[in-house]
């Protein structure tokens, strides 16, 4: 006796509420949350630099002043060769009539391309800054220090003391600006590598039980070094061609950067650096999305634009410590 089969009574369709995609979550990212954001009203524009020394000054005896005389007097000096420029960073994505309506759901044209040209955004800024500031030769507050060459390595158990290397550049960057840094970002290899170290675990670890074992945070970290926030850059990048076999690398490995950060701009502060963006164009964020619409060629477009310079303003006020760990 005929029977209908599976295929005469069910045809496969796209699932409505399940789709798979792979981006960086946006607290994988590290860059925006290390320099303060600075709205600006030109594309390009000159930050006032006071000469470093001037208000660390003991002027000693010429400080007394004899009855009936003016006060002595002392100044500053101020370097205005500074200067900031907003570039226009800009992706799109364009979405034919005839895609858009030939869409079937789950697929929605207009957020898939949002989604994907914001996330295209933050990597630029993620990978501009790492590129930048988690480098060798900028930072002065304390020398660059490199594994095996400066110290050793934090991956080695045995004969390495990352706490004392941190509060070394700590107490150097604090010499050398006045400010002690409050801001630590780090690759999460090295973070791997630093929670699990005997040096900060003993040092945790009186209130461990068995069923409550000593475990490294982040905030507890930044609890024993005495600063605001430990941040972890965990976020990948594509570094094979298109069309090649992936590859995935991540933006922040195997370094770590202390700075001080002000909490936004501030006046007469040594802020490790700034995040200028051009407020006017990009009304009032980092960066705007737009629309628009091509009649004669029949396609929607979506753009993702943003306006910013990521700058290091006083490069006293941070220390740099390369290839930390393997």
């Amino acid at each position: 006796m005929p029977q209908p089969d599976l295929g005469d009574v069910h045809v496969n369709a796209l699932l409505t509420n399940v789709s798979i995609a792979y981006r960086n979550p946006q607290e994988h990212y590290i860059a925006d949350r290390m320099f303060p954001f600075v709205p600006v009203d030109k594309q390009s524009d000159i930050y006032p630099v006071y000469t470093r020394g001037f208000m660390y000054a003991d002027e000693g005896q010429r400080m007394i002043r004899a009855p009936g005389t003016r006060a002595p007097t002392t100044g500053w000096a101020v370097d205005n060769t500074n200067t900031y420029r907003c570039l226009n960073y800009a992706i799109g994505v364009e979405i034919p009539d005839e895609l858009r309506q030939n869409a079937d759901v789950p697929f929605d044209m207009d957020r898939d391309a949002v989604q994907l040209i914001t996330a295209l955004q933050a990597i630029r800024r993620e990978r501009a800054f790492a590129a930048d500031f988690i480098a060798t030769g900028l930072w002065t507050g304390q020398a660059d220090k490199a594994g095996t060459t400066d110290f050793v390595k934090w991956s080695d158990y045995g004969g390495s003391d990352p706490f004392t290397d941190l509060e070394d550049g700590l107490d150097a960057v604090e010499g050398a600006s006045g400010m002690r840094p409050n801001r630590i970002a780090m690759g999460a290899i090295t973070w791997r590598r630093l929670k699990h170290h005997p040096d900060f675990i003993d040092r945790i670890k009186g209130g461990a039980t068995g069923g409550n074992p000593a475990l490294v945070t982040r905030q507890l970290l930044a609890g024993l070094l005495e600063v605001d926030e430990i941040l972890v850059g965990r976020a990948s990048f594509r570094s094979s061609d298109e069309g090649a076999s992936l590859t995935l690398a991540r933006i922040i490995d195997d370094d770590l950067l202390m700075i001080y950060a002000t909490p936004g701009p501030s006046l007469l502060m040594p802020a490790a650096g700034y995040t200028y963006y051009w407020r006017p164009l990009t009304g009032g964020g980092i960066e705007f999305v737009r629309r628009g619409r091509q009649d004669r060629e029949r396609y929607d477009w979506v753009e993702s634009h943003s306006y910013f310079d990521q700058v290091a303003t006083s490069v006293v006020s941070g220390a740099f410590f390369s290839d930390a760990v393997d």
